[in-house]
């Protein structure tokens, strides 16, 4: 049996993982079939009201807190955001993009427009996790981060080493693959042709229930605060999923995006 429509699918993953790098995407992203801009170079505001609805529904208080971002982008903007609304100190945490000044610039004047408290005094940025000292932060959060996170255990015992004791996290996280036209084509691969053809670098294919083991493991208690799937495009591709997602649970397999609060233990 051939899933015809992974010739498009393969042509365009080849074409992804060859000739575009990274900040190619930045600029050109818009123009790639079935790709998506990092909203946080467009404008922030979602990205923390979306933080504040979670926070909402969890009972979590944002104000006068700690916050490190994880995988905040090339600009301190959701920062500017953050601090203007809630007060306290944002750290962004960014260990691949290349701070663009620039784009930082129009961001801040972006938000000044609507937020006039907004400061640049209040955030900084830093490449490693690493490099934050223990119990340093309140609350954790990060937007379409942990989908590309190669080492999810390492990176929750580092969240949980940063955090206070009850610390949160806040995570928001889409398992879709990101050519969004073909959202579970991936799972249709072998591991060592994904991880060696068609891998763009950052897609290690986690699944909802494995991110949640993982943080059970790093001491973590988690509530899935919302969960969306796809049966119908999961449906699609079931005959061909390779060996490793074929036994797997298929409600966790149709998962496209899911939102996390997690506390660490007191």
């Amino acid at each position: 049996m051939i899933l015809w429509s992974n010739l498009e699918y393969v042509t365009l993953r080849i074409i992804r993982r060859f000739l575009f790098n990274g900040d190619v995407l930045d600029r050109l992203g818009t123009f790639i079939p079935y790709w998506r801009v990092n909203q946080g170079r467009l404008d922030p505001e979602p990205i923390v009201t979306a933080y504040q609805q979670l926070a909402r529904q969890a009972g979590i208080n944002l104000h006068d807190r700690r916050v490190v971002e994880l995988g905040c982008g090339a600009t301190n903007g959701t920062g500017y955001e953050w601090t203007a609304r809630f007060g306290g100190h944002w750290t962004g945490v960014e260990p691949f993009a290349l701070f663009d000044q620039d784009l930082d610039a129009t961001l801040f004047a972006n938000v000044r427009m609507s937020q006039p408290r907004a400061s640049r005094e209040n955030t900084s940025r830093m490449r490693d996790l690493a490099g934050l000292e223990s119990s340093s932060a309140d609350i954790i959060v990060s937007n379409s981060v942990l989908e590309h996170v190669r080492d999810p255990l390492a990176l929750f015992e580092q969240c949980s080493r940063v955090l206070v004791p009850g610390g949160l996290m806040l995570h928001q996280v889409d398992y879709r693959d990101h050519f969004f036209k073909y959202p579970f084509h991936f799972l249709t691969f072998s591991k060592a042709l994904w991880d060696n053809l068609l891998d763009p670098g950052d897609l290690p294919r986690y699944r909802l229930d494995e991110h949640l083991a993982a943080l059970r493991v790093s001491g973590f208690d988690c509530e899935v605060l919302k969960r969306e799937t796809d049966f119908a495009a999961l449906s699609a591709v079931v005959p061909f999923l390779a060996p490793e997602f074929s036994t797997r649970d298929r409600d966790m397999l149709s998962t496209t995006t899911a939102a996390l609060a997690c506390r660490k233990a007191l």
